[in-house]
């Protein structure tokens, strides 16, 4: 029989004890302004009941403010805190703009838990219809929306002034991805201690369930390579013209992904607004850089979406090319003879109903889905509406599958969305099984009560890793789930993958660093399974060499080798890479052929930031002979050395070169001697040249600081004088010199202020 928790302010039997959550709600009331950072479904509301049971216990006059980012989200934890509290259920009031003003004045004033949209609330404080004097405890669920101009910032500034006891909760899957967004995050709630969860910690996981995840992948047919080609080609002539007037920094097409070209566009228009007279070929940059915007658009259409989805952005742009406001830019594109040539050959592919191998792939799972779980439930994620309604009709064309696309409410280029009341039928509908499958956009990934489904299907991956966190956690609520990844072989998808891939494993490495900076006193998080922890588990074998190869290398001679050599080989399916030698090591193995093949599709520049990401220190191995690089394909010499030098200088990864599998596996025998068993060997961090003047010898130690070149270097100089005032300086005062963030601050202090310990 299950134990549930006791407190005077909470019904019997309502929430069953789990001592994660009570130790979480613990440290929330001890250390103050709280960030939790937990995955979906382990209970985040449960946590911020048991928080608001003691505070309100404690000041029985006071009000809990639960704010939640949409209203059906809203609605929910009323329902909740209504399931869980003895308080009579009026006082659990439901806050959002369908109340009208005036009654919300007189509620505020009667409620004692208010859950309630964060617009709402803002409007009411604005207007001065409320005070949050008594909120004795303010809840911001989804608390990665406190950014920026969102009501969360506004109303947790008020807050902090305005009530007598402050105390702020904040729920997320996850924050962010960069340290300058999780900072913003933190700053904006005044938050002061992080706590954070995964589903691999021992106290959570007898409450959790095993999510499978499964990539299915799929090739790209020739139909779509030709146009894939055409559009390539296009993106090539664009960017060449943005070379050609410096505003491009390269002219590999791989190099610029949407937010890369966004960020060029606000430089571009930077540069007009400052030198627009005198130089108009910025002009002719700014038009460039918008036709490459809309070129990358239909790039990642057609790959991840299809023809379909394609055709109905080609038709687009070409009804706004002959709009008399349309701008230059659009009228250039499709002028262009390859965009015009890809916009026909979409036309072609559509008539003969051409569609994107996935959706016969999806076919493929769903049915055996059905079969395997007759009764089961499940979700496909499309980021694009005319996708969901092309999928959704398709689907339902299966025997077996009863499918429903799920939208947003905004109207999108002449589709109607759905009202709030047409979505909660939707979901009653896949509840009581009236529908077994809903293809929904990201409207379903957080604020919806959609019940628990036995697979989740991405229909093609996103480069955000709060929307994948969230679209996983769909699944594996109440049972063991399932999330299956379409991915189309060279293309975007493999791109949206590894950056989402790379950004939750440095969110969450951010997190974990920024936890112990606030709780110093915390005890240290758990270790995870590396190198060192092996070897800390089976210290027989301190000793010995462990490499981790992934099982796509299984097949050749160096395992073997390595094996012969003492090495202790474990196979293994890595995310990135073929050899894991140390903690901050990986090794890409290629052999001259897959490498020339590798630069010529692109896949190299997707591999190589994802390895980047994730290792200090990755390495390429090709394997063949090195002349044959500039013979085995027809690559002109000049682009194969680009690319070589692209590797080594914008990706900072070295290629060595290597005659044959022998060779290999002694180099990486080699490497990962040197990374294990010599790792405590003491080596000199720095060189510089002898007979420098005090200036370049105080510029060679400043220029030593974490990110800090010669520019900034001698911009800290001017400005402190002396090292030593350099040291002393605070972190704000840091801040004020050029280019120096609260970030590159905080590592000088750590630098200057850090306590020395042997390695």
């Amino acid at each position: 029989m299950p134990d549930f928790l006791e407190h005077e302010l909470l019904k019997e039997k309502t929430i069953e004890k789990r001592a994660f959550q009570e130790n979480l709600a613990n440290r929330v009331l001890t250390a103050g302004n709280s960030l939790i950072v937990a995955p979906t479904a382990l209970g985040k509301t449960v946590i911020a009941a048991i928080v608001a049971a003691h505070v309100l216990q404690k000041n029985p006059e006071s009000k809990v403010l639960f704010l939640s980012p949409t209203k059906p989200l809203a609605m929910q934890h009323q329902k909740s805190f209504q399931k869980f509290f003895k308080i009579p259920e009026k006082k659990i009031s439901l806050f959002t703009g369908t109340l009208a003003q005036e009654k919300r004045a007189e509620e505020w004033n009667n409620a004692t838990i208010i859950s309630a949209t964060p617009q709402t609330i803002e409007n009411d404080l604005r207007n001065q219809q409320i005070s949050l004097e008594n909120v004795a405890l303010c809840i911001f669920d989804e608390a990665h929306r406190a950014a920026k101009d969102y009501s969360y910032v506004y109303i947790a500034e008020k807050y902090a002034k305005q009530a007598k006891q402050p105390l702020v909760l904040a729920l997320t899957a996850s924050p962010g991805s960069t340290e300058d967004k999780i900072q913003e995050v933190c700053r904006n709630l005044s938050i002061k201690n992080i706590e954070i969860k995964t589903l691999q910690d021992k106290d959570i996981k007898p409450f959790s369930h095993e999510i499978k995840i499964e990539w299915q992948r799929v090739d790209l047919p020739a139909e779509m390579l030709e146009i894939k080609l055409l559009l390539e080609q296009v993106a090539r002539d664009t960017i060449a013209i943005l070379k050609k007037t410096g505003l491009a920094k390269t002219t590999n097409p791989g190099f610029y992904g949407k937010k890369r070209i966004l960020d060029l566009q606000i430089e571009i228009r930077k540069k007009i607004a400052r030198h627009g007279k005198t130089q108009p070929s910025l002009f002719a940059g700014a038009t460039a850089a918008a036709q490459l915007l809309k070129i990358s658009h239909a790039q990642t259409l057609l790959e991840t979406q299809g023809i379909f989805a394609l055709h109905d952005y080609f038709e687009r742009i070409k009804t706004n090319a002959f709009e008399p406001s349309a701008s230059r830019a659009v009228k250039q594109l499709v002028g262009k003879k390859q965009f015009f040539e890809a916009i026909k050959a979409a036309q072609a592919l559509k008539e003969k109903n051409f569609n994107h191998p996935k959706i016969e792939k999806l076919r493929e799972i769903l049915l055996k889905q059905f079969l395997e779980h007759p009764e089961g439930k499940v979700l496909v994620f499309n980021h694009y509406r005319a996708s969901i309604k092309n999928i959704a009709e398709f689907l339902n064309t299966i025997p077996g599958i009863k499918a429903e696309k799920f939208i947003g409410q905004a109207a999108k280029q002449n589709e109607k969305g759905m009202s709030q009341k047409e979505q909660a039928e939707t979901i009653e509908k896949l509840k009581t099984g009236e529908l077994n499958c809903i293809v929904a956009s990201s409207v379903a990934e957080e604020g919806l009560d959609i019940p628990n489904v036995d697979l989740v299907v991405f229909y093609e991956p996103v480069p955000s890793e709060i929307r994948t966190i969230q679209r996983r956690g769909r699944t594996g609520r109440l049972a063991p789930g399932k999330v299956i990844m379409l991915m189309a072989n060279k293309t975007r998808d493999e791109a949206f993958y590894w950056n989402a891939n790379a950004k939750e494993k440095k969110s969450h490495a951010m997190l974990l660093e920024m936890q112990q900076e606030m709780s110093p006193e915390k005890n240290k998080c758990e270790k995870q399974t590396t190198l060192d922890s092996f070897h800390e588990k089976n210290p027989e074998e301190k000793e010995q060499l462990l490499i981790y190869a992934d099982q796509r290398e299984q097949s050749s001679e160096i395992a073997k080798k390595l094996s012969e050599k003492g090495c202790i080989v474990r196979e293994k399916q890595l995310e990135v890479g073929d050899y894991v030698l140390s903690d901050r090591c990986i090794v890409e193995r290629k052999t001259v052929k897959d490498f020339l093949q590798s630069i010529v599709d692109g896949r190299l520049f997707t591999q190589l930031p994802a390895m980047s990401a994730n290792y200090e220190s990755p390495m390429i191995i090709v394997e063949g002979s090195y002349k044959d690089l500039f013979t085995l394909r027809n690559i002109h010499r000049n682009a194969i050395i680009g690319a070589l030098t692209s590797i080594a200088v914008s990706y900072r990864t070295p290629v060595l070169f290597t005659e044959n599998a022998d060779e290999t596996a002694e180099f990486l025998f080699i490497t990962a001697k040197r990374e294990q068993l010599n790792k405590y060997k003491s080596i000199r961090l720095r060189i510089g040249r002898k007979g420098m003047a005090l200036p370049e010898r105080q510029r060679f130690v400043i220029e030593s600081l974490p990110n800090i070149g010669p520019e900034t270097a001698v911009a800290l100089l001017r400005k402190f004088k002396t090292i030593r005032n350099i040291s002393n300086a605070l972190g704000k005062d840091l801040q004020q010199v050029d280019n120096l963030g609260p970030k590159k601050a905080r590592q000088i202090k750590k630098i200057f202020w850090g306590e020395y310990k042997e390695e």
